[in-house]
């Protein structure tokens, strides 16, 4: 296997995780573990509400939680327990006070915390394989060690998220971590040596610049985006997650420069199409960007006017993220364009 097919597949595995992040949003599964990182104290989540209430002459393994009386208590040590429950045995949760156990909430947060544990060993395992560069092109080492430190540092950002009870600031800053990551593992992959095939693709300035208006714009609409979805967040709990149509209307001015800078987002766009079909479709992934853009407003569209349908969420958030990703990856190929 090449280091350039594995770190392809391993960006995958990362963009992956933002999808599992965004359907865990949709389901409102953010706190289906109230511990981190197993669930419940368990390394395989429970399934049933009798694997987490306290029972007596049961045997209970040391860091095992239940929920008693509607508190959080986690198990001291191994024991097994008399006919009445005794604090003795048992320490409080002191993170956070959520005391909710949903079956479904929590396999969709334990599916999420595991694909981010597959991509962290992805990316470890591609630092490994990176060294083969090492006297080749060393910046290839010390890309896959920067994305690996941020691995863990996105793992830790998953905990104080959770620790948070879900805190919107705190999930702002982890999808936008994951956006960092995405951009160093796109950058990464071009400066891997190329094929001894020369591109016939030459280098358009005009093209270039517009392109970089784009990613500033996309940059500060997925920002505009969170901070949108922060206030929907804070509204929906206001409203006790009811009367849905009242949402867009609370979110105020921070909704509509999210709106203004779409509608800026998807002209840009429009001039890339423009410009590239003047170059006779020279780069073909400008018709992608375009569609994908496409997408990305159209599932706007129905969150504004439909109720913030819960469907269009992950839709709406993987499509813009794949838009940055695309964005990147057309950026790094014209820079390569440039200097050659």
């Amino acid at each position: 296997m090449t280091f350039k097919f594995f770190a392809k597949f391993t960006l995958v595995s990362i963009f992956l995780i933002i999808v599992a992040g965004s359907v865990v949003r949709m389901t409102g599964s953010g706190m289906g573990c109230p511990d981190w990182p197993k669930c419940f104290g368990y390394l395989i989540p429970p399934t049933s509400v009798s694997q987490i209430e306290w029972k007596e002459s049961h045997s209970f393994f040391e860091g095992q939680m239940i929920i008693y009386e509607e508190e959080l208590w986690s198990a001291k040590t191994d024991f097994t327990s008399s006919e009445n429950f005794s604090t003795a045995n048992w320490l409080p949760y002191t993170k956070h006070d959520y005391a909710i156990f949903n079956p479904t909430h929590t396999w969709f947060e334990y599916i999420n915390r595991l694909i981010g544990a597959l991509s962290g060993v992805f990316t470890f395992v591609m630092l490994l394989m990176s060294f083969r560069f090492w006297n080749a092109k060393r910046k290839i080492v010390f890309l896959s060690g920067i994305v690996v430190f941020l691995m863990g540092f996105q793992a830790w950002l998953g905990a104080t998220v959770v620790y948070s009870v879900l805190q919107p600031s705190q999930i702002t800053i982890h999808m936008l971590v994951a956006l960092l990551i995405i951009a160093l593992m796109v950058y990464l992959i071009s400066e891997l040596p190329e094929s001894s095939a020369k591109s016939t693709l030459v280098f358009d300035k005009t093209l270039n610049t517009i392109l970089v208006v784009a990613i500033v714009l996309s940059l500060i609409q997925i920002t505009l985006g969170t901070q949108v979805r922060q206030l929907i967040d804070e509204i929906s709990r206001s409203l006790d997650h009811t009367q849905r149509d009242l949402w867009i209307g609370m979110a105020g001015n921070t909704f509509k420069f999210h709106r203004s800078f779409a509608i800026s987002l998807v002209l840009v766009h429009a001039l890339l199409f423009l410009r590239n079909y003047k170059l006779q479709n020279r780069f073909p992934g400008i018709n992608v960007l375009v569609l994908v853009v496409a997408i990305e407003a159209v599932s706007g569209i129905i969150l504004t006017y439909f109720d913030m349908m819960a469907l269009m969420q992950p839709i709406h958030l993987v499509a813009a993220s794949l838009l940055f990703v695309l964005q990147i990856s057309l950026y790094f190929q014209f820079k390569k364009l440039k200097t050659r």
